[in-house]
């Protein structure tokens, strides 16, 4: 299933929760994509153990929960390695995990993403660009009549 403008709720409710999507490209050989843990405590791939951010974290984290790496495979340039993505956006994407091969999860926990290119593409398409924070002292100006 891809998510378009028509099937995807706004972004901006304080309710709003962010998955971290982990896409290293040594990893797109894994069967499925790779998710922060809670309190970026290590890699998961079913959503059911992957951590649930705010987007105040998210903001305040920077360069830490966003990342461009340097693409040598298709040639110059940089592409979203991680990022943020709404919960519910991947939430919709998500598939029960294989139950035999290289694919089982311990536990079946799941729902799962399973790594293709397409899917990446569509992660990094969802990808929340959150707005900069102001400082104190213009975020209490701001609305003041000038």
């Amino acid at each position: 299933m891809i998510l378009t403008s028509e099937t995807r709720a706004p972004v901006g409710a304080r309710e709003d929760l962010f998955y971290i999507v982990d896409l290293r490209p040594e990893w797109n050989r894994n069967p499925y994509v790779s998710f922060w843990r809670p309190n970026d405590a290590g890699y998961c791939y079913a959503l059911s153990w992957a951590g649930k951010y705010t987007a105040e974290r998210v903001a305040e984290g920077g360069r830490y929960y966003t990342d461009k790496a340097w693409t040598s495979s298709k040639g110059p340039g940089r592409l979203f390695t991680r990022f943020a993505v709404r919960c519910a956006d991947i939430d919709a994407l998500g598939v029960a995990p294989d139950t035999e091969g290289r694919g089982r999860i311990d536990g079946n926990a799941g729902p799962v993403l399973r790594q293709s290119g397409a899917m990446r593409n569509a992660l990094r398409r969802l990808r929340y660009r959150p707005k900069p924070l102001l400082p104190a002292n213009e975020s209490q100006n701001e609305g003041a009549a000038v």
